[in-house]
């Protein structure tokens, strides 16, 4: 890759191009913003390595070129293919055809996409307000959601008898609720809410890395194994009583 991670290798690669488009030394100067005298002294170094000669590129000159080329092009198709290399499920809103320009976005934990001038993805298969397949350019996972835990008293100390349900209902808007107890799970009810319970953990950790906030109801008794489970996991949390 000399050819770009050194200047002197670049510019010669540019005068040897436009040399085979039949540019003469004024216009590769003019076309390159070097001045003449700059491009003399390119052309005596491209004559005394044998890639020039009369102002004309030489066999030997063409040969380097076309390796520098072709380096070049390989390292500019890994980019591609790593730019373009991930494929994820979106749900189409509207129609969408495959091949169309698509902008995808997150929502709630999942990925919705629709048509759109002001594309980051190209959809792969046809679907309308369905899943399809789409490929993003230069895919980026969403933002971590936090998680505000509501811890409630063991059964012993008062239960969910001994919460405020209109500040769980308050606290639950826009998020993924779970309850981590039975304390919880009841408290969550009263608040006229239908929080996941079995498996919550393992959904709060999920959802989180879906990039959704969660509120976790949580009886007193499991708050130290749920906050290690936090800890474990990199995610942000604060603590309400």
């Amino acid at each position: 890759m000399e050819a770009l991670t050194k200047r002197k290798d670049t510019v010669k690669l540019l005068i040897l191009s436009l040399l085979l488009n039949g540019l003469n030394q004024r216009e590769i100067a003019r076309r390159l913003g070097l001045t003449p005298q700059a491009i003399s002294e390119y052309f005596k170094e491209l004559s005394s390595e044998g890639f020039v000669k009369n102002y004309e590129i030489t066999e030997k000159g063409l040969r380097w070129l076309i390796e520098r080329i072709y380096e070049i092009h390989v390292w500019s198709e890994n980019i591609l293919k790593n730019l373009y290399s991930e494929k994820v499920v979106a749900i189409a809103v509207g129609r969408v055809r495959k091949g169309d320009k698509v902008r995808y976005w997150f929502d709630t934990g999942l990925i919705y996409c629709k048509v759109s001038e002001d594309y980051n993805a190209v959809a792969l298969t046809d679907g309308e307000n369905e899943e399809i397949l789409i490929k993003p350019i230069a895919f980026k996972p969403p933002e971590r959601g936090k998680v505000t835990v509501f811890v409630v008293p063991d059964v012993t100390l008062g239960g969910s008898k001994a919460v405020d349900v209109q500040k769980i209902s308050e606290l639950a808007e826009n998020k993924v609720v779970v309850a981590l107890g039975v304390e919880a799970l009841v408290a969550c009810r009263k608040a006229s809410l239908n929080p996941v319970f079995f498996g919550a953990k393992c959904c709060c950790v999920e959802a989180v890395h879906h990039g959704c906030d969660v509120l976790v109801v949580c009886a007193q008794s499991l708050l130290n194994d749920l906050i290690q489970t936090l800890i474990d996991e990199g995610i942000e949390y604060k603590i309400l009583k």
